[in-house]
């Protein structure tokens, strides 16, 4: 069903005929896919419907009226940027309005003072070939260089180069967002001038509301403008190479350079993050899980079983790899000296050290995250812990062992612990558990294990990041703050009391809980029947 006629010819003459439609072929085209992100799921089924209509402004201007026109006639709306969230990046109810923000380009870089300032149509890899030029670097998120920025600095944001850079919220110097009433707020020193650069300046400073750890998914209005941190990099830009789709870049390797050692078991990996981080050495610090490297090599998915299917439990469990990447920021004879620090700390933890490719095809400017699903069609990371190191890996235990109870449909992955990796010179551990399924089967396992997940940490006492918009609040909100549902509904009231901007969101997984019956046998909570949001939102 497309939006109310009056309000679609409305905003029309605000963003002219060729940057809005609601062609129903146009409107397919934004459906979440068959696969990717989260795809396939029984809340992808569920949750996720057609939008009514797409719009495609390009200035803060545009979308400040297109707003006020969506409050006016009650029209729902979802910013949208990139939509690497695939179905929590889409509507969940119906006629509702994309506010798809790739026109949105605006890109400025202060090389002097190390800050961008960019709207949410800008992605990293674009960032990041800019800022390179100019001496500097970004985090680029682990799903990629194709993200949005903005949305992924308001969502995650996380990377093994948060190991040196800094957690994301801290690296959002300030920005400008349009309010669900069509009201600019100015967040930093942007609150009171043009100038971006001090993120903690005169003025509000609401970016823990914003994003917490994992980001409310747009639900409290629309950012079109982000002062981003940068940080010194070395002076060699690294060169692209191949042919798509196998293509990286070349790394300059006597300034960065990736580092793979064997490690005799986890422990060593542990201390080999605690010691590498005591020594402030390195650009990044990782221990990947072993399917990835199957990935790989893997010419096809029908290669990839091929050669995942020899591994077994012991296999996977005496594959004790870590990843460093060295960079060396000020010289040569620095990157020499950080390696030469590394070989002593590896060599007193029995590390050897591997033959690896000098080149990049993640982190720093490339996009191959799409090959991480090849071998199933659907993925999703559970959780990302952040943490102690040594609670961190423990909790990567706890989740392979509640795993086995749902594979099938998960893949089957023998055991793996997942991706650990250092952030902050080694004061934080970073933990992240992916699952992986094939979304035409019976997914209802996979719906299962995500709120088990939640039950097992709360069961525990173990810190989750995935809250709010991410896992059903009712669960989640009493045990953790205690209470932060509370908040977070009494902000969604104060800023958006229609619940125009993203409804059901935050409360959109209780409402999937609410709504799905192979869900009732995990809802051990006592959610409330009636979710208190407005009714013409309920899918009854």
């Amino acid at each position: 069903m497309s939006i109310q006629k009056d309000a679609y010819e409305i905003i029309r003459t605000i963003v002219g005929d060729s940057n809005i439609t609601d062609d129903p072929a146009d409107c397919i085209g934004y459906r979440s896919g068959p696969g990717g992100y989260e795809n396939g799921t029984g809340y992808d089924r569920v949750m996720t419907k057609l939008p009514g209509a797409i719009v495609m402004p390009d200035t803060t201007e545009q979308i400040q009226q297109i707003m006020k026109v969506c409050a006016r006639y009650g029209v729902p709306y979802v910013p949208y940027s990139t939509g690497f969230y695939g179905p929590r990046s889409h509507p969940h109810v119906d006629s509702a309005l994309i506010i798809d923000l790739k026109r949105m380009r605006g890109f400025e870089i202060d090389a002097k003072h190390y800050y961008i300032v960019v709207e949410p149509g800008v992605i990293y890899s674009q960032i990041q070939q800019i800022c390179m030029e100019h001496g500097a670097y970004v985090v680029v998120g682990g799903g990629g260089a194709q993200t949005s920025a903005v949305a992924n600095l308001l969502n995650d944001g996380w990377s093994p180069l948060s190991y040196r850079i800094g957690l994301p919220q801290r690296r959002i110097l300030g920005l400008e967002m349009v309010m669900p009433d069509g009201e600019i707020l100015r967040m930093g020193s942007l609150s009171d001038g043009e100038d971006p650069f001090w993120g903690e300046g005169i003025g509000p400073d609401l970016r823990g509301i914003l994003r917490g750890y994992t980001g409310l998914l747009g639900c409290l209005g629309i950012c079109t403008k982000m002062a981003i941190k940068t940080l010194p990099f070395q002076p060699v830009t690294p060169e692209p190479q191949g042919i798509s789709p196998d293509t990286s870049l070349k790394l300059p390797e006597k300034r960065v350079k990736w580092l793979n050692f064997t490690m005799p078991d986890l422990e060593s990996i542990q201390k080999a993050h605690i010691e590498l981080g005591n020594a402030e050495v390195g650009g990044a610090i990782t221990k990947v899980p072993l399917f990835w490297r199957a990935i790989a090599k893997a010419e096809d998915k029908e290669d990839f079983w091929r050669i995942w299917l020899k591994e077994t439990e012991e296999s996977v469990k005496n594959f004790c790899i870590v990843r460093i990447m060295l960079i060396g920021y000020t010289s040569e004879e620095q990157f020499d000296y950080d390696y030469r620090v590394l070989s002593d700390i590896m060599e007193e933890l029995g590390g050897i050290e591997r033959r690896t490719k000098p080149s990049d095809e993640s982190w720093f400017k490339n996009a191959d995250s799409a090959g991480m699903w090849l071998m199933t069609g659907s993925y999703v990371s559970v959780d990302y812990i952040m943490d102690s190191y040594t609670q961190a890996f423990k909790q990567g235990v706890s989740y392979m062992e509640l795993k086995d109870r749902y594979t099938p449909p998960l893949m089957p992955d023998f055991k793996d612990l997942g991706w650990f990796q250092g952030c902050e010179m080694g004061h934080l551990g970073y933990f992240e558990f992916l699952m992986y399924w094939d979304q035409r089967e019976d997914t209802s396992g996979v719906d299962q294990f995500y709120v088990e997940t939640s039950k097992m940490n709360i069961e525990n006492g173990y810190y989750t990041s995935l809250l709010s918009a991410h896992q059903p609040m009712m669960l989640t909100g009493p045990k953790y703050g205690p209470n932060y549902h509370e908040w977070i509904l009494k902000l969604k009231e104060e800023f958006d009391p229609e619940w125009m901007c993203h409804p059901p969101v935050p409360l959109a997984h209780d409402e999937f809980v609410r709504r799905s019956p192979w869900m009732k046998e995990v809802c051990t909570w006592d959610p409330p029947e009636d979710l208190p949001y407005p009714e013409r939102w309920k899918d009854k």
